[in-house]
């Protein structure tokens, strides 16, 4: 397994882990994202085939986060083939690391009430405080999460 941070032009390999209401839309917003700086999308690779991915975002409306330090991380998907094989946490640490390398020392992440699997992935990591409730919506879906934090010891 190798995890890569993907360009713009790879975008549409992120259609063989989720299912977008609206594929062009959502290449077209990672295209800005990506462009601007203000996002890395990082995906987990098993040869050629995409087996995971991981966003991460270096903006923040929070005004404690001090950008350079502090990284939001989201769209965490594994494959429904690949789950339960520890592929996920091998792609979360390795975004941790690569991030901290760059020097981040603060990551957030968002865990819906009810996503008991990712919770437990994102406590094992050590993101046990919560420091917001958040609602989002993306391409038509609505999502209330909890954002939690980690800070590198």
């Amino acid at each position: 397994m190798t995890v890569k941070r993907i360009t713009p032009s790879e975008l549409p390999l992120l259609t063989q882990l989720f299912d977008y209401n609206d594929t062009d839309e959502m290449i077209e917003q990672n295209r800005r994202d990506m462009n601007s700086g203000s996002v890395d999308i990082f995906v987990m690779f098993d040869a050629e085939r995409p087996v995971g991915e991981l966003h991460a975002s270096y903006e923040s409306d929070d005004e404690r986060a001090v950008r350079g330090r502090r990284a939001y991380l989201f769209a965490f998907r594994v494959h429904e083939d690949c789950q339960g094989q520890g592929y996920g946490k091998q792609l979360f640490q390795s975004v941790i690391d690569t991030l901290t390398e760059q020097g981040y020392s603060e990551f957030t992440v968002g865990a819906e009430d009810d996503n008991d699997r990712a919770k437990h992935i994102y406590d094992s990591f050590g993101f046990t405080e919560l420091i917001a409730r958040k609602y989002e919506e993306f391409q038509g879906d609505g999502y209330e999460f909890g954002l939690y934090l980690r800070r590198n010891q």
